[in-house]
């Protein structure tokens, strides 16, 4: 943990309910802002089932998310009934909590694509098996989950760039230092009332410098963001490529450095499992 700002838990993403005539015509009305900015009204209209856009190459569909989230689901239900029936504990007979959404399958799929772009042209590779089991177990997923693998491949070519003895920093402003404070404000992930200021005297010159590499990180990521012409649909609206985690509350990670996937003001208008 380089970011020493009393960091202990990540609160989960909560479902978006659609309550009401009015807060439903609300919606209607930001979906279809969100098709005008995200993708145009033939995204949005002429290809629903499309739930990332590629200006060049395959378009990934919302069945091919809702598959990968299935085989996540399946693969859990079936990893907790038999630990029911070995008897390992009495929380293997609770219902079954998928600690994954669709904007997490989406992330995944993004995050492995681009960080595999990234990691070709700076000559980064990965040098040992991906820790499955690990990795599984931090999610609360089954190691052989295909979630599992994207999340596992992506998270460790980001760790190998972020170390990349030929990557240049850049230099972190302090827009940039209060940005990661006002996520660790956000998520209650530091010690209430801690101010900017005190927050700011706090950090390292590592820290600082490790969060200049992930921006220059992030840089490179937008731009192989826009040079494949990618765009996600409305309903995974709070999709994003996690640059730089850091571990937050609970040991959650929580994203200090990210590429948003979708506009700001967009909103999911469905349930995006």
């Amino acid at each position: 943990m380089i970011w020493k700002s009393g960091v202990g838990g990540v609160r989960p993403r909560g479902r978006e309910r659609v309550i009401g005539m009015q807060r439903a015509r609300r919606l209607v009305s930001v979906a279809v802002a969100a098709c005008l900015t995200v993708g145009g009204l033939s995204a949005c209209n002429q290809e629903p089932d499309v739930a990332i856009y590629r200006s060049a190459g395959p378009k990934t569909t919302i069945a091919e998310v809702q598959r990968i989230y299935d085989d996540a689901r399946t693969k859990l239900v079936a990893q907790q009934a038999t630990a029911g029936q070995t008897g390992a504990s009495d929380a293997a007979l609770a219902p079954v909590e998928v600690p994954i959404t669709g904007p997490d399958v989406v992330d995944a799929i993004v995050s492995r694509e681009v960080a595999n772009r990234l990691a070709q042209a700076n000559n980064v590779t990965l040098d040992s098996p991906l820790p499955l089991a690990e990795v599984g177990q931090s999610l609360g997923l089954p190691a052989d989950a295909e979630y599992v693998r994207l999340y596992a491949e992506s998270r460790l070519l980001f760790a190998k760039l972020l170390a990349d003895e030929d990557l240049k920093p850049v230099q972190a402003t302090d827009a940039d230092v209060r940005h990661v404070f006002d996520i660790f404000a956000a998520t209650g992930a530091m010690k209430p009332g801690l101010t900017y200021q005190e927050f700011r005297s706090s950090v390292s010159d590592q820290a600082i410098q490790t969060l200049g590499r992930a921006i220059a990180i992030k840089q490179q990521t937008q731009t192989q963001v826009d040079q494949l012409g990618l765009r996600v649909n409305p309903r995974y609206g709070s999709s994003e490529i996690a640059v730089y985690t850091e571990a937050g509350p609970d040991n959650k990670p929580l994203a200090l450095v990210s590429v948003p996937l979708t506009e700001a003001d967009s909103s999911p208008v469905l349930d995006a499992r």
